[in-house]
């Protein structure tokens, strides 16, 4: 039996949920990536609907909140995120 991985659906996703769960933003980046993220969304105006799947935390999503005042979808692999 080999411990390779051969497929995402293999993966445990838990362990990433345990090593972010342990750290003050729980998640990559910064809220300056979050702004350079968004800045690759071409067309986005008033109407555009925002879906943040795999949010963690939401540490992005209430960023992109803050500065877009809208309602924004979000869903997590993790429990007890967000």
């Amino acid at each position: 039996m080999s411990n390779e991985i051969k497929s995402i659906h293999e993966f445990d996703f838990d362990l990433i949920c345990e090593y972010y769960s342990s750290l003050e933003r729980q998640g990559p980046g910064s809220p300056e990536v979050t702004i350079k993220a968004l800045s690759f969304i071409d067309n986005l105006t008033d109407k555009s609907r925002i879906a943040d799947i795999g949010c963690g935390t939401g540490g992005q999503t209430m960023y992109w909140h803050s500065i877009l005042h809208r309602d924004i979808l979000r869903e997590s692999t993790c429990s007890g995120f967000y």
